[in-house]
């Protein structure tokens, strides 16, 4: 068998792949249906609030300042396709579990419909250096990125199942889970954000698989650097290594991360991703769980693995050199003293 074989083999087999992909694709239909989303009064959540509006889904979004909630809810009804539909706001900390469960069915009550997505966008983070950083920092972003979304999603579900179990059909709805490039790599400074991340990842991987019990699809989104308000806190207290690491590039816009987002969920896509780095990492951080296209990947993963080796190289070398250059400080001081 030449080479020219193998490459024909793999691009058919590609090609089909891409084709049963596109055939069984859910598409993004979603008028009429009701739409739940934490951290729904900016950044992601706003602009994905927006994205269902315009495709003429029913909104419902929760966040815990009440007058970004009016303004973002002002902003919804603007771009919304059925002009007279309500918009359901509530004031709720997702890390409140007792609050999340009163929001859910407050919306479902308000729209006089359960939840078809739910789509879990409220987050924070808080780079440092991990002996700079206390405990109680930990334990309040897992409370945030992984427990706020785990409240959420354990709220809606029982209704959800209920009212696909009365409508029947083969769609139970779409679980949206909204991690980070970080829930696929960890370095320095990134302890803290990573460690809540990487447990929404396995919760995502987890749901995937359970939910196929009621017709639910499940999706993890991994964005890279996206212009939201927690940016300009967050390069605040970066590291300088990790921004070396990170590297520099314009972030994306919360339009364009959404639309990258909706397109991947109008796919069928379990993993997301906005940034080709952080798609590469997909591919390499797959676990057990689909693939976009399992031909091609199986076929670059050779590729992957060495620009995965170069970039730990680096990525080790720039803490190296950091440590380097603190201890020559250290001695620069001493004899100056």
């Amino acid at each position: 068998m030449n080479l020219w074989t193998v490459l024909y083999a793999v691009a058919g087999c590609s090609l089909l792949s891409f084709v049963v992909t596109k055939v069984r694709a859910p598409g993004f239909h979603v008028d009429g249906k009701h739409v739940f989303i934490t951290g729904g009064s900016s950044g992601i959540g706003l602009a994905m609030a927006k994205k269902y509006a315009k495709a003429g889904a029913k909104i419902s979004i929760i966040a815990r300042d009440i007058k970004k909630l009016e303004k973002a809810k002002k902003e919804i009804e603007a771009v919304q396709k059925h002009a007279d539909a309500p918009v359901f706001t509530q004031s709720c900390d997702v890390v409140d579990f007792e609050a999340v469960k009163k929001a859910v069915q407050a919306a479902n009550a308000f729209h006089k419909r359960s939840m078809d997505h739910v789509v879990c966008s409220a987050g924070a983070v808080e780079p440092g250096y991990f002996m700079e950083q206390d405990v109680a920092g930990f334990r309040r972003s897992m409370d945030i990125n992984y427990f706020g979304c785990l409240h959420v999603v354990h709220a809606a579900l029982p209704a959800m199942i209920k009212q696909h179990e009365e409508e029947g059909g083969n769609d139970g709805g779409q679980i949206v889970l909204v991690g980070s490039g970080f829930s696929l790599m960890a370095c320095i400074g990134s302890a803290q954000y990573s460690s809540s991340k990487y447990a929404l990842r396995g919760l995502a991987e987890s749901l995937r698989n359970e939910l196929k019990l009621y017709d639910i699809r499940v999706s993890v989104f991994y964005p890279g650097n996206v212009d939201t308000p927690m940016l300009e806190h967050e390069q605040a207290l970066t590291p300088p290594e990790t921004k070396t690491i990170e590297g520099v590039s314009s972030p994306l816009s919360p339009e364009a991360a959404t639309q990258t987002l909706v397109n991947g969920i109008a796919k069928g896509h379990f993993s997301i991703t906005t940034d080709p780095l952080v798609y590469l990492l997909r591919i390499l951080s797959n676990g057990v769980t689909p693939r976009h296209n399992t031909v091609l990947e199986a076929a670059t993963l050779p590729l992957i693995i060495i620009i995965q080796f170069g970039f730990l190289v680096f990525m080790d070398a720039v803490v190296e050199y950091s440590r380097w250059q603190r201890s020559k400080q250290r001695q620069t001081g001493k004899k100056e003293q």
